[in-house]
Protein backbone atom coordinates (compact mmCIF):
# COMPACT_ATOMS: atom_id res chain seq x y z
CA UNK A 1 0.00 0.00 0.00
CA UNK A 2 3.26 2.29 0.83
CA UNK A 3 4.40 1.97 -2.42
CA UNK A 4 1.25 3.66 -3.86
CA UNK A 5 1.31 6.67 -2.00
CA UNK A 6 3.86 8.54 -4.65
CA UNK A 7 2.90 7.66 -7.81
CA UNK A 8 -0.96 8.72 -6.75
CA UNK A 9 -0.04 11.72 -5.00
CA UNK A 10 2.02 12.84 -8.37
CA UNK A 11 -0.98 11.75 -10.43
CA UNK A 12 -3.03 14.77 -9.44
CA UNK A 13 -1.81 18.01 -11.91
CA UNK A 14 -2.86 20.57 -8.78
CA UNK A 15 -0.28 18.41 -6.99
CA UNK A 16 2.52 18.29 -9.60
CA UNK A 17 1.89 21.94 -9.88
CA UNK A 18 2.48 22.13 -6.07
CA UNK A 19 5.54 20.25 -6.25
CA UNK A 20 6.88 22.10 -9.30
CA UNK A 21 6.25 25.66 -7.69
CA UNK A 22 7.83 24.22 -4.25
CA UNK A 23 10.80 23.08 -6.17
CA UNK A 24 10.96 26.37 -7.98
CA UNK A 25 11.12 28.25 -5.02
CA UNK A 26 13.56 26.58 -3.22
CA UNK A 27 15.53 26.91 -6.53
CA UNK A 28 15.42 30.42 -6.19
CA UNK A 29 16.39 30.60 -2.62
CA UNK A 30 19.40 28.61 -3.10
CA UNK A 31 20.48 31.30 -5.80
CA UNK A 32 19.45 34.19 -4.03
CA UNK A 33 21.94 32.61 -0.89
CA UNK A 34 24.78 31.85 -3.04
CA UNK A 35 24.20 35.25 -5.21
CA UNK A 36 24.85 36.94 -1.44
CA UNK A 37 27.32 35.24 -0.34
CA UNK A 38 29.43 35.14 -3.74
CA UNK A 39 28.93 39.06 -3.19
CA UNK A 40 30.68 39.35 0.13
CA UNK A 41 34.35 39.87 0.62
CA UNK A 42 36.28 37.23 1.61
CA UNK A 43 38.34 37.63 5.40
CA UNK A 44 41.30 39.96 5.48
CA UNK A 45 44.69 39.30 4.36
CA UNK A 46 47.94 40.05 2.42
CA UNK A 47 47.29 41.57 -0.96
CA UNK A 48 47.84 38.57 -3.00
CA UNK A 49 50.38 39.73 -6.64
CA UNK A 50 48.65 38.94 -9.81
CA UNK A 51 48.90 35.10 -10.71
CA UNK A 52 50.98 33.90 -7.18
CA UNK A 53 48.95 35.40 -5.17
CA UNK A 54 50.51 34.75 -1.58
CA UNK A 55 53.17 32.33 -2.44
CA UNK A 56 55.80 35.00 -1.01
CA UNK A 57 53.99 35.87 2.49
CA UNK A 58 53.67 32.36 3.42
CA UNK A 59 56.05 32.15 6.43
CA UNK A 60 58.88 29.39 5.32
CA UNK A 61 60.97 30.66 8.66
CA UNK A 62 59.66 31.36 12.19
CA UNK A 63 56.26 30.67 11.10
CA UNK A 64 54.51 30.30 14.34
CA UNK A 65 55.50 33.87 14.83
CA UNK A 66 55.05 34.70 10.84
CA UNK A 67 51.50 33.82 11.41
CA UNK A 68 51.03 35.57 14.79
CA UNK A 69 52.51 38.65 13.65
CA UNK A 70 49.46 38.11 10.93
CA UNK A 71 46.46 37.30 13.23
CA UNK A 72 47.55 40.51 15.34
CA UNK A 73 46.96 42.31 11.56
CA UNK A 74 44.30 40.96 10.40
CA UNK A 75 42.60 39.27 13.50
CA UNK A 76 40.00 35.98 13.67
CA UNK A 77 41.02 35.22 10.21
CA UNK A 78 43.78 35.61 7.33
CA UNK A 79 43.13 34.69 4.02
CA UNK A 80 45.47 33.77 1.39
CA UNK A 81 45.64 32.65 -1.93
CA UNK A 82 48.08 30.45 -4.29
CA UNK A 83 47.91 30.08 -7.57
CA UNK A 84 44.57 30.33 -6.83
CA UNK A 85 44.19 28.25 -3.91
CA UNK A 86 42.17 29.54 -1.67
CA UNK A 87 44.11 29.54 2.51
CA UNK A 88 42.01 30.40 5.61
CA UNK A 89 44.05 30.59 9.07
CA UNK A 90 41.86 30.51 12.24
CA UNK A 91 43.53 32.53 15.17
CA UNK A 92 40.53 32.53 17.39
CA UNK A 93 39.32 29.61 19.76
CA UNK A 94 35.73 30.99 19.58
CA UNK A 95 35.85 31.13 15.60
CA UNK A 96 37.83 27.37 15.63
CA UNK A 97 35.11 26.12 17.71
CA UNK A 98 32.34 27.31 15.47
CA UNK A 99 33.79 26.11 12.40
CA UNK A 100 35.61 22.54 13.06
CA UNK A 101 32.82 21.92 15.67
CA UNK A 102 29.74 23.20 14.90
CA UNK A 103 30.06 23.14 11.29
CA UNK A 104 32.13 20.58 11.26
CA UNK A 105 29.92 18.65 8.48
CA UNK A 106 31.31 21.26 6.17
CA UNK A 107 35.08 21.78 7.35
CA UNK A 108 35.86 17.96 8.43
CA UNK A 109 37.10 17.17 4.46
CA UNK A 110 41.03 16.99 3.48
CA UNK A 111 42.30 18.70 0.14
CA UNK A 112 43.43 16.87 -2.56
CA UNK A 113 46.92 15.82 -1.72
CA UNK A 114 49.03 14.48 -4.77
CA UNK A 115 52.37 14.51 -3.50
CA UNK A 116 51.66 13.03 -0.11
CA UNK A 117 48.88 10.50 -0.91
CA UNK A 118 49.39 9.51 -4.58
CA UNK A 119 53.09 9.88 -4.60
CA UNK A 120 54.51 9.07 -1.45
CA UNK A 121 51.69 6.64 -0.92
CA UNK A 122 49.98 7.81 2.58
CA UNK A 123 46.85 7.04 0.82
CA UNK A 124 45.76 4.27 3.73
CA UNK A 125 46.48 6.92 6.69
CA UNK A 126 43.02 8.05 7.50
CA UNK A 127 44.05 10.96 8.78
CA UNK A 128 44.58 12.03 4.99
CA UNK A 129 41.01 10.15 3.63
CA UNK A 130 38.66 12.26 2.85
CA UNK A 131 35.57 12.92 5.08
CA UNK A 132 33.03 11.86 2.08
CA UNK A 133 31.48 15.42 2.23
CA UNK A 134 31.93 16.51 -1.43
CA UNK A 135 30.70 14.93 -4.36
CA UNK A 136 33.66 12.99 -5.50
CA UNK A 137 34.59 11.81 -2.35
CA UNK A 138 30.93 10.85 -1.19
CA UNK A 139 31.91 7.05 -1.90
CA UNK A 140 34.82 7.49 -0.12
CA UNK A 141 33.98 9.01 3.40
CA UNK A 142 32.33 5.69 4.73
CA UNK A 143 35.94 4.57 4.24
CA UNK A 144 37.79 7.04 6.79
CA UNK A 145 34.86 6.31 8.93
CA UNK A 146 35.30 3.42 9.29
CA UNK A 147 39.11 3.15 9.70
CA UNK A 148 38.31 6.67 12.25
CA UNK A 149 35.29 3.95 14.36
CA UNK A 150 38.24 1.29 14.69
CA UNK A 151 40.54 3.67 16.01
CA UNK A 152 38.42 5.05 18.29
CA UNK A 153 37.28 2.07 20.19
CA UNK A 154 40.82 0.55 20.83
CA UNK A 155 42.02 4.10 21.88
CA UNK A 156 39.08 6.03 23.97
CA UNK A 157 39.28 7.25 27.17
CA UNK A 158 37.69 3.99 28.81
CA UNK A 159 39.99 1.85 28.00
CA UNK A 160 43.37 3.47 27.90
CA UNK A 161 44.22 1.99 31.56
CA UNK A 162 44.49 -1.26 29.86
CA UNK A 163 47.92 0.73 28.45
CA UNK A 164 49.01 1.22 32.00
CA UNK A 165 51.85 -1.49 32.80
CA UNK A 166 53.40 -1.10 29.75
CA UNK A 167 53.55 2.58 29.80
CA UNK A 168 54.80 2.41 33.46
CA UNK A 169 56.84 -0.17 32.16
CA UNK A 170 58.57 2.02 29.75
CA UNK A 171 58.92 4.90 32.15
CA UNK A 172 60.82 3.03 34.25
CA UNK A 173 63.38 2.11 31.39
CA UNK A 174 63.63 6.02 30.64
CA UNK A 175 64.54 6.66 34.07
CA UNK A 176 67.42 3.98 33.77
CA UNK A 177 68.67 5.28 30.68
CA UNK A 178 69.03 9.08 31.60
CA UNK A 179 70.29 7.65 34.96
CA UNK A 180 73.15 5.77 33.39
CA UNK A 181 73.66 7.86 30.24
CA UNK A 182 72.56 11.35 30.93
CA UNK A 183 74.18 13.22 27.90
CA UNK A 184 72.27 10.64 25.47
CA UNK A 185 68.45 12.36 26.46
CA UNK A 186 67.10 12.81 23.15
CA UNK A 187 67.54 9.35 21.65
CA UNK A 188 66.24 8.31 25.16
CA UNK A 189 62.98 9.59 24.43
CA UNK A 190 62.87 8.56 21.26
CA UNK A 191 63.40 4.99 22.15
CA UNK A 192 60.94 5.52 25.05
CA UNK A 193 58.35 7.16 22.48
CA UNK A 194 58.97 4.18 20.08
CA UNK A 195 59.28 1.29 22.22
CA UNK A 196 55.59 1.69 23.69
CA UNK A 197 53.53 2.77 20.70
CA UNK A 198 55.31 -0.78 19.05
CA UNK A 199 54.04 -2.76 22.53
CA UNK A 200 50.45 -1.28 22.32
CA UNK A 201 50.65 -1.55 19.02
CA UNK A 202 52.26 -4.44 17.90
CA UNK A 203 53.56 -6.46 20.92
CA UNK A 204 57.12 -6.06 19.54
CA UNK A 205 59.67 -5.48 21.48
CA UNK A 206 62.31 -2.97 19.49
CA UNK A 207 65.49 -3.26 19.65
CA UNK A 208 68.35 -0.75 22.04
CA UNK A 209 70.46 0.47 19.01
CA UNK A 210 69.54 1.05 15.48
CA UNK A 211 65.91 -0.66 15.58
CA UNK A 212 65.15 -1.41 11.88
CA UNK A 213 61.30 -0.37 12.17
CA UNK A 214 62.30 2.70 14.26
CA UNK A 215 64.93 4.05 11.09
CA UNK A 216 62.01 2.97 8.75
CA UNK A 217 59.48 5.05 10.53
CA UNK A 218 61.70 7.98 10.83
CA UNK A 219 62.40 8.45 7.04
CA UNK A 220 58.94 8.16 6.41
CA UNK A 221 57.83 10.66 8.87
CA UNK A 222 60.97 13.16 7.84
CA UNK A 223 59.14 13.20 4.22
CA UNK A 224 55.87 14.27 5.87
CA UNK A 225 57.26 16.76 7.60
CA UNK A 226 58.99 17.81 4.57
CA UNK A 227 56.00 17.83 2.25
CA UNK A 228 52.84 19.07 4.71
CA UNK A 229 53.47 22.48 4.33
CA UNK A 230 51.15 24.36 2.17
CA UNK A 231 52.69 25.18 -1.21
CA UNK A 232 55.67 23.04 -0.36
CA UNK A 233 55.58 21.01 -3.39
CA UNK A 234 54.01 22.54 -6.58
CA UNK A 235 51.94 19.16 -7.68
CA UNK A 236 49.89 19.59 -4.83
CA UNK A 237 49.11 23.00 -6.43
CA UNK A 238 49.09 21.62 -10.08
CA UNK A 239 47.80 17.89 -9.76
CA UNK A 240 48.66 17.32 -13.04
CA UNK A 241 52.45 17.28 -12.72
CA UNK A 242 51.88 14.23 -10.75
CA UNK A 243 51.99 12.39 -14.50
CA UNK A 244 55.00 14.08 -15.43
CA UNK A 245 57.60 11.27 -15.94
CA UNK A 246 60.37 11.23 -12.76
CA UNK A 247 63.78 11.18 -15.26
CA UNK A 248 62.61 15.15 -16.20
CA UNK A 249 64.97 17.60 -14.91
CA UNK A 250 62.25 19.61 -12.67
CA UNK A 251 61.08 16.67 -11.61
CA UNK A 252 62.96 15.83 -8.65
CA UNK A 253 59.83 16.01 -6.52
CA UNK A 254 58.80 12.11 -8.13
CA UNK A 255 62.43 11.24 -7.07
CA UNK A 256 62.04 12.31 -3.72
CA UNK A 257 58.71 10.80 -3.38
CA UNK A 258 59.56 7.69 -4.88
CA UNK A 259 62.35 7.89 -1.71
CA UNK A 260 60.40 8.31 1.01
CA UNK A 261 57.33 6.01 -0.82
CA UNK A 262 59.26 2.99 0.22
CA UNK A 263 59.78 4.03 3.81
CA UNK A 264 56.52 4.96 4.20
CA UNK A 265 54.78 1.31 2.96
CA UNK A 266 57.75 -0.06 4.78
CA UNK A 267 56.61 1.73 7.94
CA UNK A 268 52.87 -0.08 7.85
CA UNK A 269 53.70 -3.67 6.29
CA UNK A 270 57.05 -4.58 8.49
CA UNK A 271 55.51 -5.08 11.52
CA UNK A 272 51.73 -6.24 10.55
CA UNK A 273 53.60 -8.64 8.72
CA UNK A 274 55.40 -9.69 11.95
CA UNK A 275 52.15 -9.83 14.05
CA UNK A 276 50.36 -11.53 11.24
CA UNK A 277 52.77 -14.05 11.20
CA UNK A 278 52.91 -15.11 15.14
CA UNK A 279 49.16 -14.74 15.13
CA UNK A 280 49.27 -17.73 12.87
CA UNK A 281 52.03 -19.52 15.06
CA UNK A 282 49.77 -18.75 18.28
CA UNK A 283 53.06 -16.87 20.02
CA UNK A 284 51.62 -13.40 19.13
CA UNK A 285 52.00 -11.10 22.67
CA UNK A 286 48.67 -9.39 23.27
CA UNK A 287 48.28 -5.81 21.05
CA UNK A 288 46.28 -3.73 19.53
CA UNK A 289 46.86 -5.64 16.10
CA UNK A 290 46.83 -9.08 17.52
CA UNK A 291 43.88 -8.88 19.51
CA UNK A 292 41.89 -7.54 16.46
CA UNK A 293 43.39 -10.41 14.10
CA UNK A 294 42.36 -12.87 16.60
CA UNK A 295 39.09 -11.55 16.61
CA UNK A 296 38.29 -11.74 13.20
CA UNK A 297 39.36 -15.07 12.46
CA UNK A 298 36.63 -16.33 15.11
CA UNK A 299 33.73 -14.31 13.23
CA UNK A 300 31.99 -16.65 11.07
CA UNK A 301 29.46 -14.63 9.49
CA UNK A 302 32.42 -12.61 7.73
CA UNK A 303 32.38 -13.13 3.63
CA UNK A 304 35.80 -13.01 2.46
CA UNK A 305 36.14 -9.74 1.43
CA UNK A 306 35.05 -8.75 4.42
CA UNK A 307 37.60 -10.00 5.98
CA UNK A 308 39.97 -8.39 3.51
CA UNK A 309 38.39 -4.79 4.20
CA UNK A 310 39.06 -5.12 7.99
CA UNK A 311 42.51 -6.85 7.77
CA UNK A 312 43.51 -3.81 5.49
CA UNK A 313 41.70 -1.41 8.07
CA UNK A 314 43.57 -2.76 10.97
CA UNK A 315 46.89 -3.06 8.84
CA UNK A 316 46.40 1.08 8.04
CA UNK A 317 45.09 2.25 11.69
CA UNK A 318 48.51 0.28 13.40
CA UNK A 319 50.53 2.06 11.17
CA UNK A 320 48.91 5.64 11.52
CA UNK A 321 49.00 4.52 15.17
CA UNK A 322 52.83 4.80 14.94
CA UNK A 323 52.95 7.89 12.83
CA UNK A 324 50.82 10.40 14.61
CA UNK A 325 52.09 9.50 17.95
CA UNK A 326 55.87 8.69 17.90
CA UNK A 327 57.53 12.18 17.07
CA UNK A 328 54.76 14.05 19.28
CA UNK A 329 55.79 12.35 22.12
CA UNK A 330 59.41 13.08 21.56
CA UNK A 331 58.43 16.67 21.05
CA UNK A 332 56.65 16.90 23.78
CA UNK A 333 58.78 15.28 26.83
CA UNK A 334 62.15 17.40 24.84
CA UNK A 335 59.71 20.55 25.42
CA UNK A 336 59.08 19.90 29.23
CA UNK A 337 62.71 18.73 29.58
CA UNK A 338 64.07 22.33 28.16
CA UNK A 339 61.12 23.87 29.81
CA UNK A 340 63.03 22.16 33.58
CA UNK A 341 65.96 23.77 32.59
CA UNK A 342 64.44 27.42 31.76
CA UNK A 343 62.07 27.16 34.74
CA UNK A 344 63.49 25.42 38.09
CA UNK A 345 61.16 26.86 40.38
CA UNK A 346 58.65 24.40 38.61
CA UNK A 347 60.53 21.32 39.88
CA UNK A 348 61.08 22.73 43.29
CA UNK A 349 57.09 22.92 43.34
CA UNK A 350 56.76 19.82 41.15
CA UNK A 351 58.73 17.57 43.67
CA UNK A 352 57.30 18.81 46.79
CA UNK A 353 54.13 17.65 45.50
CA UNK A 354 55.47 14.08 44.47
CA UNK A 355 56.92 13.99 48.09
CA UNK A 356 53.88 14.79 49.89
CA UNK A 357 51.92 12.52 48.26
CA UNK A 358 54.25 9.53 47.48
CA UNK A 359 56.84 9.99 49.74
CA UNK A 360 60.73 8.46 48.64
CA UNK A 361 60.19 4.86 48.45
CA UNK A 362 58.36 4.44 45.46
CA UNK A 363 57.94 6.23 42.30
CA UNK A 364 54.56 7.50 41.18
CA UNK A 365 52.17 5.22 38.86
CA UNK A 366 49.00 5.94 37.40
CA UNK A 367 46.70 5.38 40.73
CA UNK A 368 48.41 8.61 42.24
CA UNK A 369 47.23 10.44 39.45
CA UNK A 370 44.30 12.47 40.76
CA UNK A 371 46.42 13.37 43.83
CA UNK A 372 49.21 15.20 41.80
CA UNK A 373 47.39 17.61 40.32
CA UNK A 374 50.33 19.87 39.72
CA UNK A 375 52.18 17.24 37.75
CA UNK A 376 48.54 17.39 35.46
CA UNK A 377 48.81 21.10 34.96
CA UNK A 378 52.71 20.79 34.02
CA UNK A 379 51.58 18.20 30.90
CA UNK A 380 48.64 20.91 30.48
CA UNK A 381 51.23 23.51 29.96
CA UNK A 382 53.66 21.73 27.49
CA UNK A 383 51.11 21.08 25.27
CA UNK A 384 49.97 24.67 25.49
CA UNK A 385 53.86 26.04 25.30
CA UNK A 386 55.13 24.13 22.49
CA UNK A 387 52.13 22.37 20.58
CA UNK A 388 53.33 20.32 18.62
CA UNK A 389 52.08 20.89 15.07
CA UNK A 390 51.49 24.71 15.60
CA UNK A 391 49.21 24.55 12.34
CA UNK A 392 47.87 20.95 12.28
CA UNK A 393 46.69 19.36 8.91
CA UNK A 394 44.31 21.33 6.85
CA UNK A 395 40.97 21.20 7.12
CA UNK A 396 39.08 22.02 3.97
CA UNK A 397 35.51 23.49 3.25
CA UNK A 398 32.94 21.43 1.48
CA UNK A 399 30.69 23.92 0.53
CA UNK A 400 31.06 27.60 0.50
CA UNK A 401 30.04 29.24 3.42
CA UNK A 402 29.60 32.81 5.55
CA UNK A 403 30.83 33.58 8.53
CA UNK A 404 31.12 37.29 10.52
CA UNK A 405 30.41 38.69 7.09
CA UNK A 406 32.92 37.21 5.13
CA UNK A 407 32.84 34.07 2.39
CA UNK A 408 34.39 31.22 2.57
CA UNK A 409 34.73 29.30 -0.92
CA UNK A 410 34.51 26.28 -1.22
CA UNK A 411 37.40 24.27 -1.80
CA UNK A 412 39.29 26.33 0.82
CA UNK A 413 41.92 24.61 3.25
CA UNK A 414 41.21 26.13 6.70
CA UNK A 415 44.06 25.37 9.57
CA UNK A 416 43.50 26.49 12.80
CA UNK A 417 46.70 28.60 14.29
CA UNK A 418 47.27 26.68 17.03
CA UNK A 419 50.42 28.71 17.96
CA UNK A 420 48.37 31.43 18.05
CA UNK A 421 44.96 29.93 19.97
CA UNK A 422 47.45 29.09 22.86
CA UNK A 423 49.63 32.36 23.06
CA UNK A 424 46.50 34.36 23.31
CA UNK A 425 47.57 36.72 26.12
CA UNK A 426 43.52 37.88 27.15
CA UNK A 427 43.50 33.76 27.62
CA UNK A 428 46.68 32.92 29.22
CA UNK A 429 47.99 36.11 30.87
CA UNK A 430 52.36 35.99 29.77
CA UNK A 431 51.54 33.07 27.06
CA UNK A 432 55.62 32.81 26.84
CA UNK A 433 56.33 32.16 29.94
CA UNK A 434 55.83 28.42 31.60
CA UNK A 435 53.73 28.76 34.02
CA UNK A 436 51.67 25.51 35.07
CA UNK A 437 49.69 27.23 37.82
CA UNK A 438 47.60 28.95 34.93
CA UNK A 439 45.74 25.62 35.33
CA UNK A 440 45.35 25.26 38.65
CA UNK A 441 42.74 28.29 38.58
CA UNK A 442 39.72 27.17 37.74
CA UNK A 443 39.74 29.92 35.68
CA UNK A 444 36.52 29.37 32.69
CA UNK A 445 38.36 31.60 30.64
CA UNK A 446 41.38 29.23 30.55
CA UNK A 447 40.92 26.91 27.76
CA UNK A 448 42.14 23.41 28.09
CA UNK A 449 45.35 23.11 25.66
CA UNK A 450 43.92 19.46 25.01
CA UNK A 451 41.30 20.68 22.90
CA UNK A 452 43.73 22.72 20.32
CA UNK A 453 47.06 20.87 20.30
CA UNK A 454 45.64 17.27 19.73
CA UNK A 455 43.17 19.26 16.24
CA UNK A 456 39.72 20.32 15.59
CA UNK A 457 36.41 19.01 15.69
CA UNK A 458 36.31 15.28 13.75
CA UNK A 459 39.48 15.21 13.15
CA UNK A 460 40.75 15.68 16.20
CA UNK A 461 43.57 12.74 17.28
CA UNK A 462 41.82 9.66 18.59
CA UNK A 463 45.05 8.70 20.32
CA UNK A 464 45.11 11.99 22.53
CA UNK A 465 43.96 10.10 25.93
CA UNK A 466 47.37 7.36 25.63
CA UNK A 467 49.54 10.32 24.66
CA UNK A 468 48.63 12.44 27.66
CA UNK A 469 48.90 9.48 29.80
CA UNK A 470 52.25 9.01 28.44
CA UNK A 471 53.45 12.38 28.95
CA UNK A 472 52.02 12.21 32.57
CA UNK A 473 53.64 9.44 33.99
CA UNK A 474 57.06 10.23 31.89
CA UNK A 475 57.02 13.33 33.90
CA UNK A 476 55.86 12.32 37.05
CA UNK A 477 58.45 9.60 37.26
CA UNK A 478 61.24 12.05 35.90
CA UNK A 479 60.43 14.81 38.29
CA UNK A 480 60.31 12.30 41.40
CA UNK A 481 63.88 10.87 40.81
CA UNK A 482 66.03 13.55 39.15
CA UNK A 483 67.41 17.45 39.33
CA UNK A 484 67.41 19.04 36.20
CA UNK A 485 70.27 22.23 35.36
CA UNK A 486 71.38 23.71 32.64
CA UNK A 487 74.29 22.18 30.90
CA UNK A 488 78.31 23.31 31.68
CA UNK A 489 80.79 25.10 29.27
CA UNK A 490 84.28 23.34 29.90
CA UNK A 491 85.14 25.62 32.64
CA UNK A 492 81.87 24.08 34.39
CA UNK A 493 79.92 27.51 34.54
CA UNK A 494 75.99 27.41 33.66
CA UNK A 495 75.37 27.28 29.37
CA UNK A 496 72.62 29.97 28.90
CA UNK A 497 69.75 28.32 27.61
CA UNK A 498 67.34 29.86 25.56
CA UNK A 499 63.57 28.74 24.42
CA UNK A 500 64.03 27.95 20.75
CA UNK A 501 62.71 25.51 18.74
CA UNK A 502 62.94 23.94 15.13
CA UNK A 503 60.90 25.59 12.33
CA UNK A 504 57.46 24.02 11.10
CA UNK A 505 53.79 24.30 10.94
CA UNK A 506 51.95 21.49 10.27
CA UNK A 507 54.16 18.82 11.39
CA UNK A 508 56.24 18.13 14.72
CA UNK A 509 58.03 21.33 15.95
CA UNK A 510 61.15 20.53 18.34
CA UNK A 511 63.30 22.59 20.82
CA UNK A 512 66.64 23.36 19.13
CA UNK A 513 69.51 21.42 20.58
CA UNK A 514 69.96 22.40 24.14
CA UNK A 515 72.74 21.24 26.92
CA UNK A 516 71.55 19.97 30.44
CA UNK A 517 72.81 18.04 33.26
CA UNK A 518 70.73 15.23 34.86
CA UNK A 519 71.36 14.41 38.13
CA UNK A 520 69.22 11.90 40.69
CA UNK A 521 68.10 14.03 43.26
CA UNK A 522 70.18 12.04 45.87
CA UNK A 523 71.42 8.17 46.94
CA UNK A 524 67.47 6.99 47.99
CA UNK A 525 66.44 8.32 44.30
CA UNK A 526 69.45 6.69 42.78
CA UNK A 527 68.45 3.41 44.51
CA UNK A 528 65.00 3.73 43.44
CA UNK A 529 66.00 4.13 39.49
CA UNK A 530 68.09 0.65 40.30
CA UNK A 531 65.38 -0.93 41.93
CA UNK A 532 63.09 -0.89 39.09
CA UNK A 533 64.98 -3.59 36.70
CA UNK A 534 63.48 -5.74 39.77
CA UNK A 535 59.70 -4.53 38.93
CA UNK A 536 57.27 -6.14 37.38
CA UNK A 537 54.82 -4.37 35.59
Amino acid sequence: MASNVLPGFLGSTTNIAFVLIGVFVVYLYMQRQRSHTSQLPTPPGPKPAPVIGNLFDIPREKESAGYNVMAKKYGDLTYLSILGKSILVVNNYATAQELFEKRSANYSDRNELPMINDLMGWDWSFGHMPYGGTYFNIFLGPRWKMHRSMFHRQFQSSVVSSFWPIQLKEAHKLVRRMLHHPEDLINHLRFNSASIIMNVTYGIEIEDEEDHYITVAETALDGMAKAANPGAFFVDIFPVLKYVPSWMPFAGFKRKAAFWRKSVLQMRNAPFQTVTNAVKLGTASPSFVSNLLSDLELRKDLSESSITTETETIRNCAGLAYAAGAESIVSSLSSFMLAMVLYPEVQIKARRELDSVIGSCRLPDFSDRGSLPYIDAIVKEVLRWNPVAPLGLPHMATKEDEFGGYRIPAGTLVLGNSWTILHDPTTYPDPMAFNPDRFLSNDPAIVDPVYVAFGYGRRICPGRFMAEGQLWISIACILSVFEIKPGNDEKGRPIKTEAAFTSGMIWYVHPLPFMTTINPRDDSARQLIEQTTDLVA
